[in-house]
């Protein structure tokens, strides 16, 4: 491939990630998939269709004008490209700041930038206002339902966990293990 193809193709792959991503980042404020009211599922829908419509049009883009330049590989290349980047843009920006402690604290404390609080005081306003006006726990607790994590039980008034909960609770003790994490949020009732 010459210098001039490539330069050529790495334009079109900017320029599809570039357009794909701002109408991914577009999508949130339209009703498509607003139907899946667990925002991380919503935007992993989002980007996976995203990444199949700028996919799609390199395809075109091939058929129509590239014929030479763009080949299968380069379709699949900026599909997974497209994806993974902004997966991890997703999960990195829109998702902590959705479900963060920190940026809830640290949002606070901006709001409030002129004073100074303890750290209990701080504790009491998140429980307070993040757990109980904002419905933190009954939001967490409607994903896990909504995604089978957990489910009512036959009386229907109490919740188990399911097995895909326990595999999924496998994955993340698996995880601590591998990156030292400490278990005390995985397995609470074990913490010393």
């Amino acid at each position: 491939m010459s210098l001039k193809d490539f330069i050529k193709l790495f334009l079109i792959y900017a320029v599809l990630v570039i357009f794909g991503t701002v109408m991914y980042v577009v999508s949130f404020h339209t009703p498509l998939f607003a139907g899946m009211d667990v925002f991380f599922y919503r935007g992993l829908a989002l980007i996976f269709f995203w990444g199949a419509v700028m996919a799609v049009v390199m395809a075109l883009l091939k058929k129509i004008k590239w014929k030479e330049l763009i080949t299968g590989r380069d379709i699949l290349l900026l599909f997974a490209g497209f994806c993974c980047v902004n997966v991890v843009i997703f999960t990195h920006l829109p998702v902590t700041a959705e479900r963060s402690i920190s940026v809830f604290m640290l949002g606070y404390m901006t709001d409030h930038a002129d004073e100074s609080f303890t750290e209990e005081e701080i504790g009491a306003y998140f429980v307070d206002r993040y757990v109980g006006d904002f419905g933190a726990f009954s939001k967490r607790f409607h994903e896990q339902a909504v995604t089978g994590t957990i489910e009512k039980d036959a009386d229907g008034e109490a919740y188990h966990i399911t097995e895909s909960g326990k595999k999924l609770m496998g994955l993340y003790d698996a995880v601590a293990d591998w990156y030292g994490l400490d278990k005390k949020l995985i397995h609470p009732d074990e913490a010393k």
